[in-house]
């Protein structure tokens, strides 16, 4: 995740600021300060949480790194945590306060900076999110662009996404194609199935039934393993509206059954509903009404 240089390579979340605790290979480990040290202590108990799910906490340790960091003028650290906060504070949909941190780390970000690339592609995700697609394409392009490691293929899988939103499913196609060659390579397989999934959609979009249920099955096999429930149940979801569109209702509800099982055991309410609506529609189309009423 940081290189020699301080870089941040594609996380999630990015986990410590711009300095390690431990040096680079063939590198003098360089002492740090107990302020900085501790920073990077509640960057990664923010991370932890918001692994859990548990964002009020992770917002609560990232902004206490952001303090820790201005108080010793670490400009790197700074703009680790706000992107951090900003992302936290997207996922609770307080998009108001996700721009703002952005644009304070944005005024801090050294010309040629590592962190260049997550910070555009979090600036990306809060306009998408707030449904400004043109400026969020931008966003995403400059990131990808300013992406010199393994998070290229991540990159790109979100500039195809918004292209998809946008109504260009070719330019995303050609975006996705590229997307998974380099995530296969880097070996990032949850974005790696991302690319799949995306490709799937586009396949069923055009009509290409056998091939999108090709990439959907790909994406299933590479979340399975890593145990990742909601890319599970959307995988599941995708291969339920493959065999929809061909006209095989009963083997669209039994894969929309298993993405209702994954998401009501994962907890997450707005795919169980999808999942819900979905089955009371193929059941309503088989004239099964009394079945139309799904367990919550």
């Amino acid at each position: 995740m940081i290189n020699c240089r301080g870089g941040v390579r594609g996380a999630v979340l990015l986990v410590a600021a711009a300095v390690s605790l431990a040096g680079c290979a063939g590198a003098r480990p360089k002492p740090m300060s107990p302020p900085r040290a501790q920073a990077m202590e509640h960057n990664r108990r923010g991370v932890e949480a918001e692994a859990r799910g548990d964002r009020e906490q992770a917002l609560a340790e990232f902004l206490e790194a952001l303090r820790l960091q201005s108080s010793v003028d670490n400009t790197d650290g700074m703009i680790v945590a706000l992107i951090n906060s900003a992302r936290t504070r997207r996922l609770k949909g307080d998009l108001p306060s996700a721009r703002q941190g952005l644009d304070r780390a944005l005024s801090l970000l050294p010309e040629g900076s590592d962190l260049a690339s997550e910070l555009f592609y979090e600036k990306a995700k809060v306009l998408a999110a707030g449904g400004e697609l043109f400026s969020a394409v931008q966003w995403a392009v400059r990131a990808e662009a300013a992406e010199t490691g393994d998070a290229r293929g991540r990159r790109l899988n979100l500039v195809a996404a918004l292209k998809l939103r946008q109504g260009f499913p070719d330019q995303a196609r050609e975006q996705l194609e590229q997307a998974l060659a380099f995530n296969r390579k880097a070996g990032m397989s949850a974005e790696q199935a991302n690319s799949l999934r995306l490709l799937g959609e586009i396949e069923l979009m055009q009509g290409s039934y056998e091939k999108a249920s090709e990439r959907y099955l790909g994406a299933l096999l590479l979340d399975k393993e890593l145990g990742l429930g909601a890319r599970i149940a959307a995988d599941l979801s995708g291969l339920g509206a493959v065999a929809a569109k061909k006209g095989d209702n009963a083997g669209a509800i039994g894969w929309y059954k298993r993405a209702l099982e994954v998401s009501r055991s994962g907890g997450n309410d707005l795919q169980a509903a999808d999942a819900r609506e979905k089955l009371a529609q193929l059941y309503r189309l088989n004239g099964e009404e009394a079945l139309t009423r799904t367990k919550p």
